[in-house]
């Protein structure tokens, strides 16, 4: 169902268009919703019709599911019985026949009784599965309902996937997944800080500072406010592990440099101005002094640039 529905066995294969048109297939899609739960004709008929059933609605849909049998049938023999009638309803027997939004599921719970490797490789697993949006030609409130609730769950997986590859030390999977994550919702701060995190574990330190401020960027736009006190203090940290360098001359200037940049393109002048050695005393902060050290280190690239240059003679 991720990427739209199509069923296949061996090495034949069905796509919407081949199981019999909109109603029987919406049937399906209904019966593969509710994992083996029996779905009553009355509920059918309102997911079919909603408020406005035809006349004669129960025989109609009942051919409809005669129907979608025979083309479940042509795809692989056997395979219609799958739809079985039961008291009031249907229910669709899935014994022998993989779901690809049922084993994301049971792959996303799986991980989460393991540990380690072996919980970013069921993880890995279960994100694999995940293809596409959830049946997007469909176009029904109650698909629609399906798919933000897909959503949410594919969400919670990708955060709970980028935890567990940052503790077990796989920063790539970490990374990939904690953007993977923003793509789906650019507010999640689990995402940012696993972002932020791996930035600053790899050394890519500019990397860093700039997810910060697209970060801060779309809270300020989107939400009025800085990111929370979990994004900040993980940019803390990378900002922290650049002051560690003792041997680094660039370290002070990092630091000035982030600090203006965080105030000259906060458009109300209260964006999180990170606290920082030198200017201002511990923890404290001098706009003048930060000013001064970029025009000295400008200065003094420009005057060596000259020096080099075969013109200057």
């Amino acid at each position: 169902m991720f990427g739209g529905l199509r069923v296949t066995a061996g090495g034949c294969s069905a796509g919407p268009r081949q199981l019999g048109g909109a109603k029987p297939r919406q049937i399906l899609v209904a019966l593969l919703l509710r994992r083996e739960q029996a779905v009553c004709k009355a509920s059918l008929v309102g997911l079919l019709w909603g408020d406005s059933p035809p006349a004669g609605a129960m025989s109609t849909l009942e051919g409809y599911v005669s129907l979608l049998r025979k083309r479940l049938d042509a795809v692989s023999p056997g395979l219609g019985t799958a739809v079985r009638t039961v008291p009031g309803g249907y229910l669709l027997e899935l014994t022998g026949i993989e779901v690809d939004v049922h084993r994301f599921r049971d792959l996303g719970a799986g991980a989460r009784t393991r540990k380690g490797a072996e919980a970013v490789r069921h993880y890995a697993e279960a994100l694999e599965v995940v293809g596409g949006t959830l049946l997007p030609d469909e176009h029904l409130d109650w698909v629609d309902d399906a798919r933000v609730g897909l959503g949410t769950e594919l969400l919670h997986v990708l955060d709970e996937a980028a935890e567990a590859a940052l503790a077990a030390g796989d920063l790539d999977r970490a990374h990939r997944w904690a953007r993977r994550a923003i793509g789906w919702d650019p507010f999640d701060e689990k995402a940012w800080r696993v972002v932020l995190e791996c930035c600053g574990r790899r050394g890519l330190h500019a990397e860093g500072l700039r997810a910060y401020d697209e970060c801060r960027r779309i809270f300020a736009a989107e939400l009025g406010c800085t990111p929370g006190p979990g994004v900040r203090e993980t940019f803390e940290r990378l900002l922290d592990s650049v002051r560690k360098v003792d041997d680094d001359p660039l370290a002070a200037l990092v630091d000035a440099v982030v600090r203006l940049h965080l105030v000259i393109s906060s458009p109300d002048g209260t964006s999180l101005v990170p606290p920082g050695r030198g200017a201002g005393g511990p923890g404290g902060f001098d706009e003048e002094d930060d000013w001064r050290l970029l025009e000295r280190f400008l200065s003094t690239a420009r005057r060596r640039r000259v020096g080099r240059s075969p013109l200057s003679a």
